[in-house]
């Protein structure tokens, strides 16, 4: 008995303590290619903000200052509805403040898919009652509710919130809302977490990643052997530097072609999490073993601290992150990195705007 007893306790702290952004893997589908995974942690987020009790249901200023403050002082690589942030608990029953965390997925093949988990005491039938009265068609799909709606421009609400609201699905015992204009992409989800097709959990590159990541408050993960080529725009020694002295030019030759460079790797992910006011981040690329990781390290490694940002036309280490360490953990390279200026939307813009030489490929 004590053991049974000792052994629940353990299993019910793993479930307890499992990444937020693992369980949104749960619910995405795995067989999309090249795609681009964000996510928020809402709940951490307010608590660093000092806003943990802020809902739909605060004043519309508390509202607003966690909208402001969360990308003013913080970074969010996802916020479904901030924009209209100001009316959109009125119109749609819920906002950003009511969620525990947020997963976006953009691939190629559909258009984007939300996952939104809500807080444990919200009440979903006010959010129900005002897809009905907008006309939205109710049905069930693999134990979710579904509620959808044809694209209809002539519609006003349609302006007040994401084209994804028009496909949105409700699974009540896990408080997760799936979304996206395509109802395709909603049913995948739906497969995907009832198990009826894989889910990006079972891709062991992205759920090792997630794990490399850690608690992070928001992150960026990008998964495709192809996405490395995105960060390859020109020569790679083109890329070093600002006007390099010619015998720093001789040192980093030397350094580079002492090994082949650049592996092609599965998952590339940034994430940062806010220690007691300073943002510390997390670069991890996941490859297929790790004696590629091993090899690779060392010149992603010198372009991580040698490199050029393109955007900004200075070192990297000026515009977007000092490294402070790096190491391979399992098949992944894992480098720890304060963002410049305490700025975490540094190291998301490098990852939207393929502005970072040292995720490249060898051409």
């Amino acid at each position: 008995m004590l053991l049974a007893s000792v052994l629940l306790t353990i299993f019910a702290c793993f479930a307890a303590c499992a990444l937020p952004m693992s369980e949104a893997l749960s619910v995405l589908p795995r067989e999309l290619q090249d795609t681009m995974l964000l996510f928020t942690n809402w709940s951490q987020v307010k608590i660093k903000l000092g806003l943990e009790d802020v809902t739909s249901g605060s004043p519309s200023d508390a509202r607003m200052e966690l909208a402001s403050r969360c990308t003013q002082e913080l970074a969010v690589a996802t916020a479904f509805g901030i924009a209209n942030m100001d009316t959109h608990a009125d119109m749609w029953g819920w906002d950003a403040s009511d969620l525990d965390w947020e997963a976006q997925l953009i691939g190629s093949e559909l258009p984007p898919i939300y996952v939104l988990k809500l807080r444990d005491d919200f009440d979903f039938s006010p959010v129900a009652a005002g897809f009905t009265e907008r006309g939205f068609v109710q049905s069930d799909s693999h134990g979710a509710l579904l509620f959808s709606h044809s694209m209809d421009p002539s519609q006003s609400w349609l302006r007040t919130t994401e084209l994804s609201i028009l496909n949105t699905a409700y699974v009540a015992g896990e408080r997760l809302m799936v979304l996206s204009s395509s109802p395709v992409a909603v049913q995948q989800c739906l497969a995907a977490w009832a198990g009826d097709i894989e889910s990006l959990d079972e891709d062991p590159f992205e759920a090792a990643a997630v794990e490399h990541l850690g608690a992070v408050d928001s992150a960026i993960a990008l998964g495709g052997l192809g996405e490395c080529i995105r960060f390859t725009p020109n020569p790679l020694l083109d890329l070093i530097g600002a006007m390099p002295t010619s015998e720093r030019i001789n040192d980093l030759m030397i350094s580079l072609q002492q090994r082949e460079l650049l592996v092609p790797y599965r998952v590339f992910a940034v994430g940062y999490e806010d220690v007691n006011g300073e943002r510390a981040g997390t670069i991890v690329f996941e490859y297929d073993s790790s004696e590629l990781a091993l090899l690779d390290m060392p010149a992603r490694l010198l372009l991580a601290e040698e490199g050029t940002s393109t955007r900004y036309d200075a070192p990297i280490a000026e515009a977007c992150f000092t490294v402070q360490s790096c190491q391979v953990l399992d098949r992944a390279i894992v480098l720890s990195v304060y963002p410049v200026a305490n700025q975490p939307i540094r190291l998301f813009r490098m990852v939207l705007y393929f502005d970072a030489v040292f995720a490249s490929c060898s051409t």
